[in-house]
């Protein structure tokens, strides 16, 4: 008895010890799939990022309305909106044709730079989500091979893993039979 049950010890002491390789193989599947969270983290800031882009576009959009509707009003002398600006002017007076011609002058000056501003903005805009676009296409298809293969190869150690404990048990069967 004491050798069927010597036997039986062996075949289990050998099925631990294969247990930590397992593990190790597990975990290196585990770190495979981790790398794909670390990407939806870059793609989530790499969303954000365009967002920022987006409001940045729109409060130079809204910067430039605002000016050309202040140049508008400086040249026909009529003001649309309520304003403090309109309120001190009917308080105080109008300012002078020389003042009115610098600022009419300064807001056209500022309204082609915020139009070239814009331009620009919209072109790296359009770039950034070319370029981001084109990397998530690339993403898409390597992703698809990646975890194919992981999956496949995980399945594979499971199998494996499963055979070598039906064997382990059958050994130890055949160990505990023989008593």
């Amino acid at each position: 008895m004491g050798d069927g049950l010597q036997s039986a010890g062996h075949h289990m002491d050998v099925y631990a010890a294969s247990i930590d390789d397992i593990l190790e193989e597990q975990e290196h599947y585990a770190d495979q799939l981790k790398e794909y969270l670390f990407y939806a983290e870059a793609l989530r800031s790499v969303c954000r990022k365009h967002e920022l882009m987006q409001y940045d576009l729109e409060m130079s959009a809204l910067d430039l309305a605002s000016k050309k509707q202040q140049c508008e009003e400086l040249s026909t002398g009529t003001v649309r909106t309520f304003s403090l600006k309109g309120v001190t002017n009917k308080l105080f007076g109008q300012e002078t044709p020389e003042q009115r011609e610098a600022k009419i002058k300064l807001l056209e000056e500022q309204i082609e730079e915020g139009e070239e501003q814009l331009k620009e903005q919209n072109l790296e805009s359009c770039d950034f989500v070319q370029k981001s676009w084109q990397e998530i296409e690339r993403f898409k298809e390597q992703k698809n091979r990646d975890l194919k293969e992981a999956l496949i190869n995980y399945a594979v150690m499971q199998i494996s893993m499963c055979k070598k404990g039906i064997q382990v048990w059958g050994n130890a069967k055949e160990c505990f039979s023989k008593m």
